[in-house]
């Protein structure tokens, strides 16, 4: 697998919601020209300019040897046909699925090198943690290459950690979004204006 898509050697996005688009803004941030990227999603918002964007799998002309599959989980059994149909027989795919375990992969897209990982929404910024998981001996280098733009990457030695990594690294956002919440209410009933202490609260996390 090369370090980075190009417009020659596109990388296939199978779905596009929130976090698909994060690790993609996060890819153009680092500089990857949008057109490196060719995106399947029926209801796509928000695509960056200059991203190919296809309602359907059917509508893409062309085989690939690096996707991103982040569409629903419920969905993956049904849609597991139309995105192999685009792919090279060894192509890498990268999926980010809560729940869908390595075995399921390999049946719905056979003889792929198939790798879990779970980001955050952060991964926009180049500020998630990614935590990985490879089933069989892909290349762990040229893995790293490409998702290093979006934060720092954790290989795990079992798939079962992937289930610790949802629960820390993707769902964790949350809790420190109402840690910050709760600071700034309280400081509020402490007598400050609550935009101040939504302020204060902000500043104090960034800062630890």
């Amino acid at each position: 697998m090369d370090q980075s898509p190009t417009f020659e050697k596109p990388m296939l996005i199978c779905g596009c919601g929130n976090m698909g688009r994060a690790l993609l803004d996060g890819w153009l941030l680092s500089g990857i020209d949008p057109a490196a990227f060719i995106v399947v999603e029926p209801y796509p918002v928000n695509i960056a300019d200059g991203v190919r964007v296809y309602s359907d799998a059917a509508s893409v002309i062309g085989k690939f040897s690096t996707a991103l599959v982040a569409i629903k989980p419920q969905i993956f059994a049904e849609a597991a046909v139309s995105i192999a149909s685009l792919l090279e027989p060894d192509a890498t795919i990268v999926s980010i699925m809560a729940g869908i375990r390595c075995a399921t992969l390999q049946a719905g897209l056979p003889g792929r090198n198939i790798v879990r990982l779970m980001p955050n929404l952060a991964a926009a910024l180049g500020k998630s943690p990614l935590g990985l998981f490879a089933d069989g001996a892909p290349d762990r280098e040229a893995l790293e290459r490409l998702l290093n733009p979006l934060g720092s990457i954790f290989w795990l030695s079992h798939e079962d950690q992937m289930d610790a990594v949802t629960a820390l690294a993707g769902s964790g956002p949350a809790f420190v979004y109402r840690f910050i919440d709760a600071l700034a209410k309280a400081g509020a009933e402490l007598g400050l204006d609550p935009i101040q202490a939504q302020g204060l609260a902000l500043s104090m996390v960034t800062g630890a």
